[in-house]
């Protein structure tokens, strides 16, 4: 672990002594969490009606509280599980952090309390924690919670067949979509309930598949106990159907889910992607990534999870010398309780819905012009909207990537956890403004300074247009968080792809105080 100390002696069962002051912050946020009840922390109650899963608190917060849910701390499991917290400030910082073990599915009681540890975030640093360092379980969460509200938490995954890293979430739910998934022979599709709160949860699944709705007897109300992790493989539960999207509702109380997606190369696809849901359906996603990096293809899932059918454009802008380039948009219905994909290239051996519920757009743009694709509805059904970026596990850029659609923009977004260990780091930058130019800076964080990339000091971001950094190239270092700060809101999104072996991500930044999208931008 490098970049920050654990206070509590290492291992499984063993003592944590922390000292008086981090007692009284443990207490005192412990008791907000605890506190909650029907209401939300302020950053959790802020994010509700924007769509949002997680955000950075900012300034004005006393500190933040973050929910990292999907992985596994146990040696020989597919996704060993750690989590980041970067500080962009001067000011030294504690992160209390309590580790929950996986409770069997229906039980009544956690099954272990979770183990606490604290980590020291120096200025403009990171500070790592490798879950299987304080509890070993097949299935690990983590409630971190920070004396300030500056910083960001991130979670990283990795196993032998991939990686992911995704923002940890800052608010709890009732409901939870996921568009994409599969739970094909060669497929380990895995829901994270974490409950961190002092009220139990019941919950229910929803699944649409390849062949219609399916609500299994035995998801019809899983207990999530009170400070717990429960854990369901949809795989034994639905099984062998290509496309699933799922929703979690809640019956009693509330959680943060998530979702682990394994595909184990046994049908020529090998890769690993993991993060929290989407919390509620939008009317306007934008997706800065696209295309995916050399060797990859990509499609975006849309899921309607109401019962109405739903109507959208899906518009494409191209990379082009005129930032105002866009083809002609899609336009997309989307039945009650199904699932539509449109496919920028041929997918090989991704699962996609069968026809007629997926869509090619492959033939529409040209060769080697890169471009951005926002989704817009317009007949008042919102939905859910991911992005998967897949490649075959023969290719030298082999991996599975899913990520939500942004559904706002901020002048300022932060993200953590860019290792330089063999990987290429890309940032997309939109601007969605039809009619004005954005001014954007890329700082680097790490060692003790904010550094702007020289390269990047600012850059001219034209309407409608993007901007894609090759970070990896312009930035050294081990590891880095990165801060893009703009003159007018704009999504930022993230990619990372292993240059030896397997593993790709693809997510959205941290935004600090985020807007909701323009409906008119587009």
């Amino acid at each position: 672990m490098s970049g920050g100390a654990m206070s509590a002696r290492e291992g499984r069962g063993r003592t944590v002594r922390w000292p008086l002051a981090v007692l009284a912050l443990v207490a005192v946020v412990g008791l907000a969490v605890a506190d909650q009840g029907e209401d939300e922390s302020a950053a959790g109650a802020f994010l509700v009606g924007l769509g949002v899963t997680s955000v950075a608190p900012g300034p004005d917060a006393e500190g933040g509280v973050w929910y990292c849910g999907e992985g596994t701390s146990m040696p020989g499991e597919f996704a060993d599980h750690s989590v980041i917290v970067a500080n962009p400030t001067d000011t030294p910082m504690t992160a209390a952090v309590s580790v929950f073990p996986a409770t069997p599915a229906g039980s009544v009681s956690a099954s272990a309390a979770p183990r606490e540890v604290t980590l020291a975030v120096a200025g403009k640093s990171e500070a790592f924690l490798r879950l299987a360092e304080v509890v070993e379980s097949q299935y690990t969460a983590a409630l971190v919670e920070i004396d300030s509200g500056q910083a960001i938490v991130e979670q990283r995954v990795q196993g032998p067949t991939g990686m992911d890293i995704m923002p940890c979430a800052t608010r709890s739910s009732a409901v939870w979509h996921f568009a994409a998934g599969s739970t094909r022979r060669d497929a380990r599709l895995v829901f994270a309930l974490f409950n961190p709160f002092p009220d139990r949860a019941v919950v229910r699944f929803t699944f649409s598949t390849d062949e219609g709705i399916r609500k299994p007897q035995t998801l019809r109300g899983v207990l999530v106990p009170a400070r717990s992790l429960v854990v369901v493989n949809a795989a034994d539960v639905v099984p062998r159907f290509s496309s699933v999207s799922t929703t979690i509702e809640a019956q009693a109380g509330r959680i943060v889910a998530g979702r682990l997606q394994l595909f184990d190369g046994a049908e020529g696809l090998e890769g690993l992607t993991a993060g929290p849901g989407i919390p509620e359906p939008r009317m306007q996603w934008v997706f800065p990534a696209g295309p995916a990096d050399s060797g990859m293809v990509e499609h975006i899932v849309l899921y309607n999870p109401s019962e109405q059918e739903a109507s959208a454009h899906v518009g494409i802008r191209l990379d082009s010398s005129d930032s105002r380039s866009a083809l002609a948009p899609f336009e997309v219905s989307v039945p009650p309780r199904q699932q539509i994909a449109l496919v920028f290239g041929d997918v090989g051996s991704y699962p996609v819905p069968p026809a007629p519920f997926s869509y090619s757009a492959a033939s529409s743009l040209p060769d080697g012009v890169g471009f951005w694709t926002a989704v817009q509805v317009y007949n008042g059904v919102p939905i859910v909207a991911e992005r998967v970026a897949a490649a075959p596990a023969l290719s030298s850029s082999a991996g599975v990537a899913t990520a939500a659609g942004a559904p706002v923009t901020a002048v300022r977004h932060m993200i953590a956890g860019n290792r330089a260990d063999g990987a290429e780091v890309a940032l997309a930058v939109v601007n969605p403004s039809s009619d004005s130019i954005a001014l954007v800076t890329v700082s680097k964080i790490a060692d003790g300074q904010v550094a702007p990339i020289a390269q990047l000091d600012p850059v001219e971001v034209a309407p409608h247009g993007r901007l894609v950094v090759p970070v990896d190239r312009l930035a050294d270092g081990d590891s880095y968080a990165l801060l893009v700060e703009a003159s007018q809101p704009v999504a930022v999104s993230r990619s990372l792809l292993a240059r030896v072996g397997t593993g790709s991500a693809s997510g959205g930044a941290v935004p600090f105080d985020p807007v909701a999208l323009d409906p008119s931008a587009f």
